[in-house]
């Protein structure tokens, strides 16, 4: 099995990369408290797969928006980017539950965002649970992201979470890198790499935080088709529809809105 890749400067070659102890327990557990109250909040019924941009719908939505801006967390986000023109097209936490959690199809990300032209696109994965084979942790397939294609996506038989899964060669999965993390872990994968996620039939729960990062300089966000707020969180050129929440800016007075509805009814 390949090695993870854990150096920042392979990011481009090899469409992801590994941070190990970006945060610590103490600096997580608060976000963990907080999705942990969430998930007690959700009405009956609904799973906790993926709760969608707390930076706007959580009741301490400002204390997201401090993670997001998070100096070593920003850091990162250059150093695999190789920028320090960053903007956030939006975050959400990824909770699959011990025993049932569903799986997630081999898939492309940037296939999700049609408001977005560009390519400096990545996902940071910040680790709020120990993740790793066992309770079925990231896998990717290291330089799939090269020509940057946008691969289709094909109708699964419903028991993921998605629903839709790209085509893959049996040389290509068996290239493929399971990203274990360390509570406090941050990964970060090109938006056009394919990865995926068993399902979690292990004992224990595996939540992660997610955020998209974009090398603003080079992406376009069309911000009205994106549905809701972009936000500029590192740099020298903001521009008037970003909301400049860069380290020691004050914050936004509101949340802003979140019109997408995607995820609604799992």
């Amino acid at each position: 099995m390949p090695e993870v890749n854990l150096d920042s400067t392979k990011f481009s070659e090899q469409g992801y990369c590994v941070f190990k102890n970006v945060l610590t327990p103490e600096e997580i557990a608060p976000y963990v408290s907080s999705l942990e109250g969430m998930i007690v909040d959700l009405p009956e019924g609904r799973r906790p797969e993926s709760l969608v941009e707390p930076q706007i719908r959580a009741s301490d939505w400002r204390e997201w928006l401090e993670l997001i801006r998070h100096p070593k967390v920003i850091e990162a986000a250059k150093e695999s980017l190789q920028t320090d023109e960053l903007i956030v097209l939006g975050s959400h936490l990824i909770v699959k539950p011990a025993g049932d959690g569903l799986a997630i199809r081999w898939h492309q990300d940037n296939t999700y965002w049609p408001s977005v032209t560009g390519t400096e696109v990545a996902t940071a994965w910040i680790a709020f649970d120990k993740a790793d084979c066992e309770n079925a942790c990231m896998n990717v397939i290291p330089k799939s992201h090269s020509g940057f294609q946008e691969l289709e996506m094909i109708p699964t038989d419903g028991k993921d979470l998605l629903g839709v899964e790209v085509e893959v060669t049996s040389e290509m999965e068996a290239s493929q890198v399971p990203i274990e993390l360390g509570v406090g872990d941050v990964s970060f994968h090109d938006s056009f790499i394919i990865h995926g996620s068993e399902a979690n039939l292990s004992e224990r729960r595996r939540a992660g935080y997610v955020i998209r990062f974009c090398d603003a300089s080079k992406v376009e966000v069309d911000v009205e088709k994106h549905g809701k707020p972009v936000y500029y969180v590192s740099g020298q050129l903001p521009r008037g529809e970003w909301r400049d929440i860069r380290i020691g800016k004050d914050l936004p007075a509101g949340p802003g809105e979140h019109r997408s509805k995607r995820f609604e009814n799992l």
